[in-house]
């Protein structure tokens, strides 16, 4: 009878460290996924951010408005992609999938949050350097 219960509380605090653990991993992946706003300096329209992909990529966001333009500069070439997105009136849009660094301009027909996702394609964590300008449709 001793050993029994001896059992089920080794058992229950198995159990306690289970969901405590499970909690752990599940808020530090909640952490990971919440976007850095890329914010411009007073006057400027343009900014840039270094980072690593992790193993589960950097999420940006920014806000833009209609009419306006992400211009979107990766490094390196290689490695890293990039994938920008938006929930707007037509619902959830992906405007932009590249599985590769380069400069790429994504024009805007809403104004709102846009979301910049940068990951890694090789596997492997991966450095990046990120460049964000917002230019006018008309500037092409």
């Amino acid at each position: 009878m001793k050993q029994e219960k001896n059992r089920n509380v080794i058992r229950h605090i198995f159990v306690g460290f289970l969901f405590v653990a499970a909690l752990m991993f599940w808020s530090a992946d909640a952490r990971a996924q919440s976007p850095k706003r890329i914010e411009f300096g007073k006057g400027k329209s343009s900014a840039t951010v270094r980072g690593t992909t992790g193993q589960n990529g950097a999420t940006y966001s920014v806000r833009a408005r209609s009419g306006q333009m992400l211009i979107l500069t990766l490094r390196p070439r290689s490695g890293v992609g990039i994938k920008v997105e938006t929930t707007g009136r037509f619902g959830h849009m992906v405007l932009l999938r590249e599985e590769r660094g380069g400069t790429y301009e994504v024009g805007l027909e809403e104004s709102g949050e846009y979301t910049i996702f940068v990951g890694a394609t090789g596997g492997k964590s991966a450095a990046f350097t990120l460049s964000v300008r917002i230019g006018r449709m008309t500037d092409i």
